[in-house]
């Protein structure tokens, strides 16, 4: 297998690489990892890092490193795509004005995400384009942030199928878990779930043959249900979490399947709201320079710890817990690849065009839904569908998600006015014309013809 990861001096890179040659050694055997980046130096680190490390000899699988994107692209199989369009203080900035206007801030299902996906949109587009004619037949995984924007992109408006793969896959095998009482994570759970990316609900589940819905969950979520105590420093935001979907399955009898907070903020805005404006503390005390030095700084000294390494990796700890050079086996990209080789099938939950997998929705929506992995071959499971009172929402949601795309792909400054319209948050209400000017005028870096779209929104 031939696998292209553009965004190859990625730092999380080498763990999950780790991860893969542990627990599929087979899927790289006399193939080729390629790893490409606009920065050079930082792909070649990785590649030094990835033939030193102790899994590799068992794979034995040829390693490059190139600025070159074509020649990345030529004959690959799989173009695993990681790249981020966060910033500091900008990040923290947008939270800011989201929270004073009564919206909540994300990289994904949110205004912030939507203003976001400017920044990658056309390159993504135009690499999936590339491909296109170097290596027609190959599998785009997109893990970047709006993922479902991405991979609507790409499967609507090019040749090339993709899939938009949202890391938080897991967190329902932690989330049920703890709602049975036990801080854990558990493989175990089989579960269908459509939606949203980050708001896709349980439609139906399953553990060692018991149901969720009809035995599981009433047997634990009785009136004298309390969260188990939660190991870490994050515990009264998960908490606050597990909360939720207890409320969530009393009143509506389904779950979210995936508690990223930028979904959760949708079913229990004012609940996400507090703890936005919480998280954030008082914005006249925040220091915005710090923060942007802050993740400057961090970001540096992680590549000059990776470059450093790369020159004698002989003295890397290889066993220990280090984010840079330890080993993953959670991370969702090896069940995938696994599947992908055809070492054993994978149900996941991922976006995509609709294309007839969730009843009531037309076929190039962008939904999240569940699919089975075997080999090449990839098909949603049957009889999907959205939990009542839940479906204006998500279909209103995909829409602004299939605007945004719409607009990236034909540069429409129009467009993009529509996808914010579209967003279903305080709809056309007096104050969503500032908030949305505000946002042009923080996100003034991005494609100027986009942001000619301030227009619409003018006092």
């Amino acid at each position: 297998m031939k696998v292209t990861f553009i965004g190859g001096g990625s730092l999380r890179l080498l763990p999950i690489l780790r991860g893969i040659f542990s627990e599929v050694p087979d899927f790289f055997r006399g193939g080729e990892i390629r790893l490409m980046d606009r920065v050079i130096q930082r792909a070649e680190a990785v590649g030094k890092m990835v033939l030193a490390c102790p899994e590799y000899p068992a794979v034995g699988c040829d390693v490059i490193w190139t600025d070159d994107l074509d020649a990345s692209l030529a004959g690959t199989d799989v173009l695993y795509l990681t790249m981020g369009a966060r910033r500091q203080p900008e990040i923290a900035q947008a939270a800011f004005l989201s929270s004073r206007y009564g919206y909540f801030s994300s990289d994904n299902l949110s205004v912030t995400g939507a203003f976001l996906s400017l920044r990658l949109g056309r390159t993504i587009f135009d690499i999936a384009r590339r491909l296109e004619k170097l290596s027609p037949s190959a599998l785009m995984l997109i893990f970047a942030n709006p993922v479902a924007v991405y991979s609507h992109l790409v499967n609507t408006h090019t040749k090339i199928r993709a899939l938009g793969v949202c890391g938080g896959f897991a967190n329902h095998r932690y989330d049920l878990t703890r709602l049975c009482g036990k801080d854990a994570f558990d493989p175990d759970w089989n579960v269908v779930a459509a939606g949203v990316n980050h708001l896709s609900f349980i439609l139906r589940g399953e553990r060692n043959g018991l149901d969720l819905f009809t035995e599981i969950l009433p047997r634990h979520l009785d009136g004298r249900w309390t969260p188990p105590e939660i190991k870490g420093g994050a515990g009264d935001t998960v908490r606050m979490a597990l909360l939720s979907l207890a409320q969530m399955y009393r009143r509506y009898g389904t779950l979210i399947f995936s508690t990223e907070f930028d979904g959760l903020a949708h079913v229990f805005p004012d609940t996400l709201l507090d703890w936005q404006k919480r998280s954030l503390g008082e914005e006249r005390l925040f220091d915005f320079a710090a923060a942007g030095r802050a993740w400057n700084e961090k970001i540096r000294l992680g590549f000059e710890k990776l470059l450093a390494a790369s020159q004698d990796p002989a003295r890397v700890g290889w066993d220990a817990a280090d984010p840079l050079f330890g080993r993953t086996a959670s991370d969702i990209t090896i069940p995938i690849f696994r599947a992908l080789g055809g070492y054993g099938k994978m149900r996941i939950a991922a976006s995509g065009p609709n294309r007839g997998a969730v009843r009531g929705f037309g076929d190039d929506m962008p939904l999240e839904y569940t699919m089975d992995i075997d080999g090449r071959a990839i098909r949603p499971v049957e009889d999907q569908y959205i939990p009542r009172p839940f479906f204006g929402l998500t279909a209103s949601l995909a829409e602004f998600q299939r605007l945004v795309a719409e607009s990236i792909a034909a540069r429409s400054p129009r467009l993009f006015a529509d996808a914010l319209d579209a967003y279903p948050v305080h709809g056309f209400s007096r104050d969503r014309g500032a908030f949305f000017r505000g946002m042009f005028d923080l996100f003034s870096d991005l494609d100027p013809d986009m942001l000619s779209a301030k227009k619409y929104f003018d006092a």
